[in-house]
């Protein structure tokens, strides 16, 4: 609970159809049916979490699933991956200490399986990075896209018209450089860097 509401969002609305969400998770269906007294809470389908009997059935254990949708379900995954060991504070001392240092006396403690010291000794790599894939900007003469938040279109129209796109400052980088001149737009990302900070392509 945060401020007297349920951070995950319960209890949900009654809904006919399952709705799809481009970013997150689904919108289920859940009917309306008549609420169950579970103690002294009065419980109904707005409270139930969403479940996969096929996968209740299967391994008969207490399993909650959701399909998520969102791009940012691959960073959750890459995190945990990454995260880190299980670890624990070890500590050995034969009398009590009256200058403690509580930094010297932390060790910190972890298992490495034998499959995960091999891996390592064997320096393979972690993880692995391609390309960098660089999304262009591709628009009429001043008809650049403009983010802003209500209530603050002005402020955002006059950074739009200090801001240089990917297109506008190739436009720019070809009229001051004639060794650019050969490099078409879609191949400058080869060439040059696009730095955000000053909006301009970089050697």
């Amino acid at each position: 609970m945060r401020v007297g509401q349920c951070c995950k969002s319960f209890p949900k609305q009654f809904k006919d159809d399952t709705e799809e969400n481009v970013n997150g998770y689904p919108i289920y269906r859940r009917r309306a049916t008549e609420p169950v007294q579970v103690g002294k809470y009065s419980i109904d389908n707005r409270w139930v979490v969403p479940y996969n009997p096929w996968l209740l059935k299967k391994f008969n254990a207490h399993i909650n699933v959701e399909v998520c949708a969102s791009v940012k379900s691959v960073k959750y995954l890459y995190k945990y991956v990454y995260k880190g060991h299980d670890v624990a504070s070890v500590k050995i001392q034969k009398e009590v200490a009256l200058d403690h240092d509580e930094i010297l006396s932390f060790v910190e403690g972890r298992y490495v399986s034998a499959p995960e010291a091999m891996w390592h000794l064997n320096e393979f790599n972690l993880s692995h990075k391609s390309h960098t894939v660089v999304r262009l900007a591709v628009h009429l003469p001043q008809q650049q896209p403009i983010v802003y938040q209500d209530g603050q279109e002005a402020q955002a129209i006059e950074r739009a018209a200090l801001r240089k796109t990917t297109l506008t400052s190739w436009f720019e980088l070809n009229k001051n450089y004639p060794s650019a001149h050969n490099i078409s737009y879609s191949d400058i990302p080869q060439y040059y860097v696009f730095d955000k900070s000053i909006t301009n392509w970089k050697k």
